[in-house]
């Protein structure tokens, strides 16, 4: 059977690829199948994230044994942390001298699952398009540009296993569709699932922090964006502990299925130094504002309106 479905699958692309590009059924349902293959396989590797003159490297792990879906990834460079998901909750740990802070997040997207399942959305906010295929750690991949269809959101360039439709690399573009890092795996094996055991944490006998905080009435959790821009949704709202700060801050966090973006709220009146206006650092954004006896800090790998935006038209009350 798996034979036959990877037959399929090559007689779907390789007539519409020889003629230079996938129907938008088809690109649809290679949307689905990448952004399936990292849910459902069993795959262990190596990745780097290239951003600017920095480099990260991280070890990834995944088992779908039928039951759960278990995944890990270790960062390997910089600031040690690691992240532990168990279906749809993801934890966070980052030591922090004899502590370890740990965050319960739900959804949490990681390469190589970077795609929302189902998929299929993101073909209402950007086009498709063929960039051929290439090679990634090893292994044939076909690669794909996603051209954002208006302009509150970057373009991304994809190259997924051809054999298994497991993501493989990705590349987030600027304003002028230049690459502006990259996820890609330098090692990767797939098939053989990792041991359960394999995915408890280093950590898990440290003392352990919790950073995501209770509601707390003076951050009045009851925030919403009125002026959205297309395709973005809410997907966490939570309060959390952040580096620097003494109480807690409270977080939203809009997604497109690609882009993310996230609002902080805080009093006023606890901000050292508040920031006003917009400043970029690469693909990152960050505009703030004052709002009453708040102040608001919006940030994300999006175009400057799109957080001048959504922290213009944020508003108290649903």
């Amino acid at each position: 059977m798996k034979w036959i479905l990877m037959a399929a699958w090559l007689v779907l692309i390789a007539p519409a690829h020889a003629a230079g590009n996938l129907t938008a059924s088809q690109w649809s349902d290679w949307l689905n199948r990448v952004a399936q293959a990292a849910e459902q396989l069993n795959y262990t590797g190596t990745f780097v994230y290239q951003h600017g003159s920095n480099v990260d490297v991280s070890r990834v792990a995944h088992r779908a044994d039928g039951s759960d879906e278990m995944g890990k990834i270790e960062v390997l460079s910089g600031s040690p942390h690691e992240y532990v998901s168990i279906n749809d909750q993801v934890f966070c740990y980052v030591p922090d001298g004899e502590r370890v802070k740990v965050e319960q997040r739900k959804h949490y997207k990681f390469f190589p699952a970077l795609l929302p399942v189902p998929a299929t959305s993101i073909a209402a906010h950007y086009t498709l398009k063929s960039l051929g295929r290439s090679n990634v750690a090893g292994r044939e991949c076909l690669a794909v540009a996603l051209e954002p269809k208006d302009d509150y959101r970057y373009g991304y360039q994809l190259c997924a296993d051809v054999a298994t439709g497991l993501l493989l690399k990705a590349v987030p573009l600027d304003a002028n569709n230049q690459p502006s890092g990259q996820f890609v795996f330098t090692q990767v094996e797939i098939g053989a699932a990792p041991e359960r055991s394999y995915f408890k944490s280093a950590y898990a006998g440290k003392k352990l922090v919790n950073a995501i905080q209770p509601a707390s009435d003076s951050l009045r959790p009851d925030w919403s964006v009125r002026q959205l821009p297309a395709g973005f949704s809410k997907v966490m709202e939570a309060n959390r502990l952040l580096p620097g700060k003494k109480t807690p801050v409270r977080q939203l966090v809009y997604s497109d299925g690609l882009a993310t973006v996230s609002l902080f709220i805080e009093p006023y009146a606890k901000v050292e130094n508040p920031m006003r206006g917009l400043s970029s650092q690469g693909l990152v954004n960050v505009y703030a504002r004052q709002l009453g006896k708040y102040q608001i800090t919006v940030l994300g790998e999006v175009p400057p309106n799109t957080v001048m935006q959504m922290a213009d038209s944020l508003k108290e009350g649903k």
